[in-house]
């Protein structure tokens, strides 16, 4: 009897603990894995869409970049009261007009110089009509648009060696065209097909 009395007294009191449980509603699972751009970041993730091919990522899609300095500087001197360039300066305009057609946004400006021997603003005429030929090279044997290439007479403002010797003043019968582009690119991302490459 004592028994009966302790089960019943314990089932009543469990009975008064008992509450209604509700199933779970929360969101249903998110199985879509697409990756658009097949970085290794799916879409829901992924804030940086349209990932470069190969790149390496973060966690969240966005390509991890390094910046680069690339620039070409050429000299050209010329002989003493002329503004004829010689045939031996030609290659080293076609390596100005590659860098320009691998960087197609990139502008130069060609600086004319004359040495301190004669009247200065015939020393200004003078280098602008040497920067006005490399120009022309540039246009006409190269392709270049008119539009990249400026001019900028300096005459004996700027001398390259300071003196009256001939070999100063060929140093400043000169033209200068110098250019320098930045750009960047993505950091690879390491694979066991590219061991060359730190990850």
């Amino acid at each position: 009897m004592r028994r009966l009395t302790l089960v019943l007294l314990m089932a009543s009191l469990a009975g008064g603990c008992s509450q209604a449980i509700s199933p779970y509603t929360g969101l249903s699972a998110n199985y879509d894995r697409r990756d658009q751009d097949s970085d290794g970041v799916i879409n829901q993730r992924d804030r940086c869409a349209n990932t470069e091919l190969g790149a390496k990522v973060d966690n969240y899609g966005c390509s991890a970049y390094q910046r680069h300095d690339d620039g070409y500087e050429l000299m050209v001197f010329f002989e003493h009261d002329s503004s004829q360039l010689g045939s031996e300066y030609y290659a080293q305009l076609q390596q100005v007009a590659d860098f320009l057609n691998r960087y197609p946004q990139v502008k130069i400006s060609v600086e004319g110089y004359a040495s301190a021997s004669g009247a200065q603003q015939y020393n200004l005429a003078l280098s602008q009509r040497r920067a006005q030929q490399v120009r022309l090279l540039l246009l006409d044997n190269y392709g270049i648009a008119a539009e990249r290439v400026e001019l900028q007479p300096y005459g004996e403002a700027q001398l390259l060696v300071e003196g009256a010797d001939a070999q100063s003043e060929a140093a400043n019968r000169r033209v200068r065209v110098y250019v320098q582009q930045q750009y960047r690119t993505v950091v690879p991302k390491w694979s066991v097909y590219t061991p060359h490459l730190k990850q």
